[in-house]
């Protein structure tokens, strides 16, 4: 786990089940001041469950949530420092922008000019300054997101919820949306748990990364640690593109199922051995390999080779023009260096 000597938002021993089934398995994180943290993993694994825990909405089972020091787990959610997103936005259809960016604080009975002033604010971060006497059927569906964001970070909570908010826009949309959330995180400093199924968005946003599964945290850390480390294999399957090689560990070395031999400490057994395709190159001391399909991604190439152990080892090539030279049938020699795989214990 990744820690900080003073995290803004501390989970210890959190758990949450529904009657015989287990939710969220119990877990412990940190989350520093500023960082901007994502909840990565598929549907179902419990990711959801867990931002409503940090958010009031769900009770826990087990442990305790603390934000800055204060000990919230059985506060409301209208008492807590958070604010939520949704992904459905949640906006009033009957208000203006402008109304509904400032509800939070008319249901709070601050003063009209603060609201104006506030809104303004809000609207100008969320780049929707002339936007604000317009109805909620007016916006497109990137306008809107902005405007439930605004809504969300004019209540100046310490730690902003996103659960998964991007997720109903086009894939250009949300391109475009996930650049204005790392420009209004940067501009406030503020402190950022979002929620994701989609790797990519995990990665582009996010400082901190925690990968779910089955309720359960399988690993923590920068997106650099956990696709170039990753220290499950359902990590390593989960997060990008890679290839899983068989192999056995005796004393000390391993010895791949497709011929190759490499020292590397730890337990015997059976082993799998994961490399990225952007490591695999053509190399004269390789392994001999059979191209079985090649596919043209615009900025780059993916090749598959079949290997004498009959695996599938995948190959990226960032010279898309490159694909004369990946003709189906062709035989080539490939490797990568010992520093770029990751050796993971089978159970």
């Amino acid at each position: 786990m990744i820690a900080s000597s003073s995290p803004l938002l501390r989970l210890s021993g959190l758990s949450k089940s529904f009657g015989p089934v287990i939710a969220v398995e119990k877990l412990d994180l940190d989350v520093a001041a500023g960082d901007f943290c994502a909840i990565l993993g598929p549907s179902g694994c419990g990711k959801s469950t867990l931002l409503r825990m940090i958010a009031g909405f769900i009770e826990p089972s087990t442990g305790s949530i603390a934000i800055d020091g204060l000990d919230v787990t059985r506060l409301g959610p209208e008492k807590r420092p958070t604010n939520m997103v949704f992904q459905s936005y949640g906006l009033f259809p009957h208000l203006t922008v402008a109304q509904n960016i400032g509800f939070g604080l008319a249901l709070g009975k601050r003063p009209r000019e603060e609201i104006a002033q506030r809104v303004d604010e809000a609207l100008r971060l969320v780049r929707l300054d002339t936007f604000g006497d317009r109805t909620i059927d007016r916006l497109s569906g990137g306008q809107q997101q902005r405007v439930a964001l605004a809504r969300a970070l004019i209540m100046r909570p310490k730690v902003l919820l996103l659960d998964e908010p991007l997720a109903a826009l086009d894939l250009k949309l949300r391109h475009q949306m996930q650049e204005e959330l790392r420009r209004i995180h940067r501009e406030i400093g503020g402190t950022f748990i979002f929620v994701t199924h989609d790797q990519s968005e995990a990665f582009g946003l996010a400082n901190l990364v925690a990968v779910m599964n089955q309720g359960r945290i399988e690993q923590i850390g920068s997106p650099a640690e956990i696709y170039l480390h990753p220290k499950t294999l359902f990590v390593a399957d989960f997060v990008g593109e890679t290839t899983l090689l068989d192999g056995e560990r005796r004393n000390g070395r391993v010895r791949l199922k497709a011929g190759i031999e490499f020292d590397d400490k730890g337990r015997d057994g059976a082993v799998r051995v994961v490399v990225r395709p952007e490591r695999v190159a053509i190399r004269p001391d390789g392994l001999a390999a059979v191209v079985t399909d090649a596919v043209f991604f615009g900025s780059s190439l993916k090749v598959s080779l079949r290997l004498p152990s009959d695996e599938t080892l995948i190959l990226r090539s960032s010279a898309p023009d490159a694909a004369e030279d990946y003709k189906t049938g062709t035989r080539l020699t490939v490797g990568w260096d010992a520093h770029d795989q990751q050796v993971i214990n089978l159970p």
